[in-house]
């Protein structure tokens, strides 16, 4: 069994490490990080949707499904005529996780933190309306952490990411809170540095931080047991990963990232 994973780059990255080490994802994993495009926030929406549709066949030619649609930017603008295109392939997109805010509602406030084409699309304003909470929400574009995530000495830049989220949180009083929610797959690689910042600027604060890879694990996990009656047969866990631009930093990151998951890696250039 084939399984596909889709993203501009690095941020899918940690929804494959939670199905791995939580949710024991298993078999042939493909996981297409489009290096050359990244980042997607900022960018042409045609043009995003545009290399989204070549990527996602990169992955359909190669036999996987289900598909892991693991950017929220491309979920957005793509998931829905990849859908009706592509029929037979299940896709899995990636949103904000908050509908896992709101069920956990506390008479506060929910800030969003995602990329600017994100923030735009109606799926996630429609998401809002649907749970009926559009004065709690708080949308707040945080562009610029796709490209820390994506830098190979993202290890040695905590004070400029610790600068930059502190020029981000200051914008709001974060006691009037009771969840961030980390809209773009890249935002979870500096879940420490939110909760070091956090504690800085709010010492007393309890606030709670979410993404939604758990979520999107356990949706995956259901939708292959369903294709697959002899899953839990399965013992090998091997990654291929693609890019789209030869890049030793990207091996580096990725590397770095999937650390402690017990799977064989390797490379291919697209």
């Amino acid at each position: 069994m084939k399984i596909g994973f889709f993203d501009s780059g690095l941020g899918g990255l940690t929804v494959l490490k939670e199905a791995i080490e939580n949710e024991k994802l298993k078999g042939e994993i493909y996981y297409l990080g489009d290096n050359k495009n990244t980042p997607y926030g900022l960018k042409d929406e045609n043009f995003v949707k545009k290399i989204v549709e070549e990527n996602i066949n990169i992955l359909i030619n190669y036999g996987c499904n289900p598909i892991v649609i693991a950017c929220n930017t491309a979920t957005s603008l793509s998931i829905k005529e990849l859908r009706e295109k592509y029929k037979d392939i299940i896709f899995i997109g990636t949103e904000p996780a908050i509908k896992v805010a709101s069920d956990a509602y506390m008479h506060k406030k929910i800030l969003v933190l995602a990329t600017s084409i994100t923030i735009k699309q109606e799926k996630l304003l429609n998401l809002i309306d649907k749970l009926n909470i559009k004065k709690c929400v708080q949308l707040c574009a945080a562009d610029k952490l796709v490209q820390f995530a994506e830098d190979i000495n993202c290890n040695n830049l905590k004070k400029e990411v610790n600068d930059y989220i502190k020029e981000l949180l200051s914008k709001y009083d974060l006691n009037e809170f009771s969840h961030i929610v980390l809209g773009c797959t890249h935002f979870p690689l500096f879940y420490e540095n939110f909760k070091m910042v956090i504690k800085e600027l709010y010492p007393n604060c309890n606030i709670n931080i979410i993404d939604g890879a758990k979520g999107i694990s356990i949706n995956l996990i259901k939708h292959i047991k369903n294709i697959n009656k002899d899953y839990d047969n399965e013992t090998n866990t091997k990654v291929c990963i693609f890019l789209t631009k030869e890049s030793e930093t990207f091996k580096i990151r990725s590397r770095q990232i999937l650390n402690n998951s017990k799977a064989d890696i390797e490379y291919k250039l697209q």
